[in-house]
């Protein structure tokens, strides 16, 4: 069985729902390793292109005002539609709580504070926490301001 690594936005409400009921259903956002990915990078590796997808996830979320939470989550190549790339984003499946290899999250998220992600301009510092911390993780996400404009829905996994 072939899977593939994909990076998936996350609302703290879509956090704590994949906590609660152990799944979220697709088809949602997300980013992964896709031909446009590996053609900038062509000199690169999987680990290089793999990192390159987390961070545009991380970058989008950031461009939302959103709060950076993103899912690591390893699907069957039948749940990720590439067949229309736009740079990393692809289409996902339904997310599997035991599918989360890790989760992912902005200094925002962390520290609280919105602001802290100013100045990291090309890389976006995240910590990782595994799945086993992700009542911790539901708990900083709930407590992070967002930026983002209130009269638009809540975007990161469009659930």
């Amino acid at each position: 069985m072939v899977t593939v690594r994909c990076y998936v936005p996350l609302s703290a409400d879509e956090l704590a729902r994949l906590q609660a009921e152990r799944r979220l259903d697709g088809p949602r956002p997300g980013y992964a390793v896709t031909g446009p990915v590996r053609e900038e990078r062509a000199a690169g590796d999987q680990e290089e292109w793999e990192y390159a997808a987390l961070q545009e996830a991380a970058q989008a979320l950031r461009a939302q005002g959103a709060p950076v939470v993103l899912a690591a989550v390893d699907l069957t190549a039948d749940q990720v539609d590439a067949s229309r790339p736009e740079g990393a984003r692809v289409q996902v499946g339904d997310v599997d709580l035991p599918r989360v290899a890790a989760l992912h999250v902005g200094d925002d998220v962390v520290t609280g504070d919105p602001q802290a992600l100013d100045g990291q301009d090309e890389e976006l510092e995240l910590s990782w926490y595994d799945t086993t911390e992700i009542a911790h993780v539901v708990d900083l996400a709930r407590a992070c301001p967002t930026t983002s404009d209130p009269s638009q829905p809540d975007q990161p996994g469009a659930d």
